[in-house]
């Protein structure tokens, strides 16, 4: 029976850090990327190159427009770049907040010029609605987001500006206000044992102080083509797949008054059986969240090497990854509970334990590695495991590797 081949998502961060030094690294490195980044420039009398790679521009970096636009064609070139060099093929990506744009250019749904158009006319409309509004954002820490959610809900219901606005995990939630409606929220989550901290951010995103901006976006989104992708693109407001048409188009003015649920999106991924995601942005924040939810979804931020080819050595199944695979395969093969029982499920058992024992005799390999995930495949299979239920535990087993 073939192995359940692990899947591979593409992740797009919201924001970023340390733009030029890692834009001039990789495009020194790759033409690919130097010419995304020029094609990004088109009809923006704006260098998107010399506004990534220059030191000097830090300050419009922190803009909302120019930061925003770097931030999407370093994505698209890295993710070219990926293919390119490596090669395999994606089979799901989402995109945090603006990541979700990336995301769509790059599965194909909006191309990089009508991206870079969106993404500039968003973040005009965005600051429009900011300037108009005294407020912010805020962390809250260590309390369940459903608890969050529900005070937050209770505090709307008085008449206090209060919303959830980024779920990043189940007890990592930031919320959006008005100036002294999150004043007041910070000193009552504080009182709840929740730690708090203010997002260095200029405006109530992701809430529906936001319906100005939504409603000016989706006049703008009214004459664009979204087109469905093969590949899934999840969004952040549902964590489905983006169904292309008006109904995306809505769902991305929808992303400006709705929560980030990207605890959703990291939960779907993780249930469709991925076990490897590959982070393209400046920066490692999606990577961090990946960790800090335990490391269910293995996540490499490309920003953490020094090359592609080094992204790929990580990434891809290794012969010396052999005895960690094998006795995670033995891992597994315990703690999965059966639902059907038969000498199968003990003489799989047993072979993995052969298997385990011959390595402190023989040399390993990647097809050793391979064979004792065929073996616990048929194990899984032998216990009434579904195919997907399968992907998921071989995912594991891997350590969120993946192969050609």
């Amino acid at each position: 029976m073939p192995i359940p081949r692990p899947r591979l998502a593409f992740l797009f961060p919201g924001v970023g850090s340390q733009y030029p030094g890692m834009a001039a690294k990789w495009s020194r490195q790759y033409g690919t990327f130097r010419e995304t980044l020029s094609e990004a420039s088109d009809g923006l009398g704006l260098d998107l190159a010399e506004l990534c790679e220059n030191p000097a521009a830090g300050d419009r970096l922190n803009r909302q427009v120019e930061s925003q636009l770097a931030l999407l064609a370093m994505g698209v070139a890295l993710y070219r770049v990926f293919r390119e060099e490596i090669g395999l093929p994606a089979t799901h990506l989402a995109g945090h907040s603006l990541g979700e744009y990336t995301a769509l250019c790059c599965a194909g749904a909006l191309p990089l010029a009508e991206a870079v158009r969106l993404v500039r006319l968003r973040g005009e409309a965005i600051s429009r609605a900011a300037a108009g509004l005294d407020g912010g954002m805020m962390w809250v820490l260590d309390l369940d987001a459903d608890r969050v959610e529900r005070v937050c809900r209770h505090w709307t219901e008085d008449g206090f500006a209060v919303y959830p606005a980024i779920v990043d995990g189940p007890r990592h939630v930031a919320i959006s206000a008005r100036g002294a409606d999150l004043k007041r929220a910070a000193a009552e989550f504080e009182a709840r044992g929740a730690r708090v901290f203010p997002l260095r951010v200029s405006g109530p995103f992701h809430s529906p102080l936001m319906r100005p901006a939504a409603e000016e976006l989706l006049e703008t989104l009214a004459g664009v083509t979204i087109a469905e992708t093969a590949v899934p693109v999840l969004s952040g407001v549902d964590a489905r797949p983006h169904p292309g048409g008006a109904a995306g188009a809505a769902l991305l003015a929808e992303q400006l008054v709705r929560p980030v649920r990207w605890d959703d999106v990291q939960s779907r991924l993780l249930a469709d059986g991925v076990g490897a995601a590959v982070e393209l942005g400046p920066g490692r924040v999606l990577s961090y969240i990946a960790a800090r939810d335990g490391g269910r979804l293995r996540a490499w931020p490309v920003d953490d090497h020094a090359g592609f080819d080094a992204v790929g050595a990580e990434l891809v199944l290794r012969p010396d990854d052999a005895p960690r695979v094998l006795d995670s395969c033995l891992r597994v093969a315990v703690s999965t509970p059966a639902r059907r029982h038969g000498p199968d499920v003990v003489r799989h058992f047993r072979l993995l334990e052969e298997r385990r024992a011959s390595l402190e005799t023989e040399p390993a390999g990647v097809e050793a590695a391979f064979a004792c995930l065929g073996v616990l495949n048929d194990l899984l299979t032998a216990k009434g495991l579904d195919r997907a239920e399968r992907r998921r535990s071989i995912a594991t087993a891997a350590g969120g590797r993946v192969w050609a």
